[in-house]
C-alpha cells in the first residue's frame, strides 16, 4: 500500500535533523599569507539534500574557521596552529554565473542552503613555519534555523577540508573570487573532506573521518551512526565495563566512525576504558575506506599498545570470515537494515560472532521497510535472542540511561540483543 503524502512528509521530516557543511566547490591547494581566498560551502543531510524552508526567508548559519596542524605520520590528532592565525569576512553570493555586488550578512549561509565566506592567512611571529594546514569549519551561531524551532548548534556537523600548503612568497590573483572565475591559475585543487571527533582537548586526542559520499551507503556518516557515538559515549561515562578489556566489534561499519571512536578514547589520558580489542568489519569491497581513516589516524596504533585494533571483511552469513573476526564480547551495528533479502544472513552474522553474553546494540532508522518487514526481521532475532527497544529516559531497564536525547529529533531507534 502506497503511502499518503502526509505520511510522506512525515517520514521525509526526519532526515532533515541533523545537517553536514560541505565542500560546494574544490578550493587552493597553495595560499599565500595576506591574500584573501573564497570557500564555497553547502548545507546537506544525510541524503544530501536541503530543506529551503528551514532558512528561508531570514535563516542565518554564522561559521568560524581554525587553522588545524596535521601530525608529520598519518594527520591526527590535529593541533592548534601556533605559528599562523587565520580571519574570516563574508563573501558575496554567487549563482548562474553571476557574483553579486555586496557581501552578504554574515559569512557562512544566508537565507540560503549554498553559502561562502572568505578567509586569510596570517603570521603570528617573525619566523612561522610553513607546510600543511587543515581548514576546520564550524556554526557559531544560529538565527532562525530551522525556522520556527530552537535551533542548536549540535544540529550541524562541522567540517575539515584540506591539506592546504602555506607558501610565504606565493603571490596570487582572482582568489577572492569563485573558483570558475579564475584567470590563468594552474595548481592542484582539495577536494577531501573529513569530519573531526576529539575525546581529549589537553592533550589533544582527536580523530578525523574521511568521507567518499561518492562511494554510496559505506561512504558517508549516516544519522543513526551519530546516534550511536552519543549512545557509546554515555555507554563509556556510565557502563565503561561493557568495554573495557573487551572485544568490540564494529559490525559493516561504512567509514569505521563508531570503532576508530572507542579506540580514541582508550588512547585519552582521562577516559574510563584502557585497553580492548576493536574488530572493524566491512563488505571486502568496503573495506578500503575504513584502512584509509586507519591510516589517517595512525597514531591509534601507537599511543596505546593495550588497544588491538583491526580490520576485516566479513559477509553475513559466511562463517569463515565470522571466525577469523573471533566472538565478541560488544557488537555495535549502525544502519545495518536495508535490504530484507539478507535478514537471515545478518542474523547469523549475529550468531556467529556471540557468546552466550555478548551485548548487541542496533541503530536503526526507518527508511524503505514498512512494519511487517521490520516484525520479520524481529522474529528472526527473536529465535536467537532477547529484544529490547531502549527509550530515552525509560525505565524498564538500566541501558535505557544510555540513550540520548536526540533518538528523538531523528527517529533512529536503539535496540539491544542479548542471547537467549
Amino acid at each position: 500500500m502506497s503511502m499518503t503524502d502526509e505520511e510522506f512528509r512525515a517520514k521525509l521530516e526526519k532526515h532533515f535533523s541533523l545537517y553536514r557543511i560541505n565542500l560546494r566547490t574544490p578550493i587552493a591547494s597553495q595560499v599565500g599569507p595576506n591574500q584573501w581566498y573564497r570557500v564555497d560551502i553547502l548545507l546537506v543531510n544525510e541524503l544530501g539534500l536541503f530543506r529551503r524552508a528551514d532558512i528561508e526567508p531570514n535563516g542565518q548559519v554564522t561559521i568560524a574557521c581554525d587553522l588545524y596542524v596535521p601530525q608529520a605520520q598519518g594527520m591526527t590528532p590535529f593541533h592548534e596552529d601556533e605559528d599562523w592565525s587565520l580571519d574570516i569576512r563574508p563573501a558575496p553570493s554567487f549563482g548562474e554565473g553571476r557574483l553579486s555586488k555586496e557581501a552578504s550578512t554574515v559569512p557562512g549561509f544566508c537565507s540560503s542552503g549554498k553559502g561562502a565566506f572568505e578567509y586569510r592567512i596570517r603570521s603570528k611571529h617573525e619566523q612561522p613555519t610553513a607546510g600543511q594546514r587543515y581548514l576546520h569549519i564550524k556554526p557559531t551561531q544560529l538565527v532562525n534555523f530551522p525556522q520556527n524551532a530552537n535551533g542548536n548548534l549540535q544540529v550541524i556537523l562541522p567540517l575539515v577540508i584540506g591539506p592546504i600548503n602555506i607558501v610565504p612568497d606565493l603571490q596570487q590573483t582572482d582568489t577572492h573570487l569563485p573558483l570558475e572565475l579564475w584567470k590563468n591559475q594552474d595548481m592542484e585543487m582539495v577536494y577531501d573532506g573529513y569530519r573531526l571527533f576529539s575525546t581529549s582537548m589537553q592533550p589533544p586526542v582527536n580523530i578525523a573521518i574521511h568521507e567518499m559520499w561518492d562511494s554510496g551507503i559505506p561512504g558517508k556518516i549516516w544519522d543513526s551512526a551519530l546516534v550511536m557515538l552519543d549512545f557509546m559515549k554515555n555507554m563509556i561515562d556510565l557502563h565503561p565495563e561493557y568495554i573495557d578489556g573487551k572485544h568490540t566489534l564494529d559490525l559493516s561499519a561504512g567509514t569505521g566512525l563508531l570503532g576508530l571512536y572507542v579506540a580514541s578514547m582508550m588512547a585519552s589520558p582521562n577516559s574510563t576504558i584502557k585497553k580492548g580489542k576493536i574488530t572493524i568489519t566491512e563488505l571486502d569491497e568496503a573495506v578500503e575506506l575504513i584502512d584509509k581513516n586507519l591510516i589517517i589516524n595512525d597514531f591509534l596504533n601507537h599511543r596505546n599498545p593495550q588497544c588491538d585494533m583491526k580490520t576485516r571483511s566479513l559477509l553475513w552469513g559466511n562463517s569463515q570470515e565470522a571466525a577469523s573476526c573471533g566472538k565478541a564480547d560488544l557488537i555495535i551495528a549502525s544502519d545495518v537494515l536495508y535490504e530484507a533479502q539478507f535478514f537471515q544472513d545478518l542474523v547469523k552474522a549475529f550468531v556467529d560472532l556471540s557468546t552466550e553474553n555478548t551485548r548487541i546494540y542496533i541503530g536503526y532508522k526507518r527508511r524503505g521497510f514498512d512494519e511487517a518487514e521490520e516484525r520479520y526481521f524481529w522474529s528472526l532475532c527473536e529465535a536467537h535472542f532477547n529484544v529490547k527497544l531502549l527509550i530515552f529516559n525509560g525505565k524498564e531497564n538500566a541501558d535505557d540511561g544510555l540513550v540520548p536525547q536526540m533518538t528523538l529529533k531523528t527517529g533512529v531507534q536503539l535496540y539491544r540483543l542479548t542471547p537467549k
